[in-house]
């Protein structure tokens, strides 16, 4: 995965072309995404709502872990693997051919960690996955007319452009999943919206 350092942008607040650059991009990009809402400043804030929720995605979805984020759950909640992965006949943790190679855990049809209340049991240690929902970032490319959503050097560049305030090569758009009952809260400002655009970046594309 590609690593980048970050710089104490927090006195740098965007410019409202900078938004203007993005709606125009996901003017172009949105019929691509139809599960997903631009979030802008001024859009609502997210707060998990578990009294409405249906917990769609920790019933129907497996989550893939990495190494780190199976190291980081170990940590953290004090669980061994057994108590927290899929495992097969012997105990040993089922890893599949990908780069994310480590299943969570899951009983009677929802994740295992998944509590009665519809909260997470081990929140502190929850995969990538799971702190990304419900947002997610892509880098429209204008010149190619698609959407760009793995790590590259022109997706670091952009994000450190966007950072800053400024647009350079690919358009950066914080998408928001349409069917998370839990956009309640009240409107984001802009130091809000950078730094969420920045952490679901983090998660998304450097962490793995």
């Amino acid at each position: 995965m590609l690593r980048i350092g970050f710089a104490p942008y927090y006195q740098v607040m965007p410019a409202p072309e900078f938004f203007d650059a993005m709606k125009s991009a996901w003017a172009a990009a949105s019929s691509r995404f139809e599960a997903y809402s631009l979030i802008l400043p001024g859009s609502p804030r997210f707060i998990c709502q578990p009294e409405v929720c249906t917990a769609f995605c920790c019933h129907a979805y497996s989550v893939n872990l990495g190494d780190r984020e199976v190291d980081r759950f170990r940590r953290l909640e004090n669980l061994e693997l057994v108590e927290f992965l899929e495992v097969d006949e012997v105990g040993e943790p089922i890893t599949l051919p990908m780069a994310q190679p480590y299943l969570l855990a899951r009983t009677e049809g929802h994740c295992k960690m998944l509590g009665d209340h519809l909260g997470c049991t081990t929140y502190e240690g929850r995969p990538n996955a799971c702190r990304l929902y419900p947002h997610f970032v892509v880098f429209w490319d204008a010149e190619a007319g698609r959407a760009r959503t793995t790590p590259s050097k022109r997706a670091a560049a952009a994000f450190e452009a966007a950072s800053l305030g400024n647009t350079y090569g690919l358009t950066p758009l914080l998408l928001g999943h349409v069917e998370c009952p839990g956009f309640t809260g009240d409107a984001l400002n802009s130091e809000e919206w950078l730094q969420l655009f920045r952490r679901t970046y983090q998660l998304q594309y450097t962490e793995v």
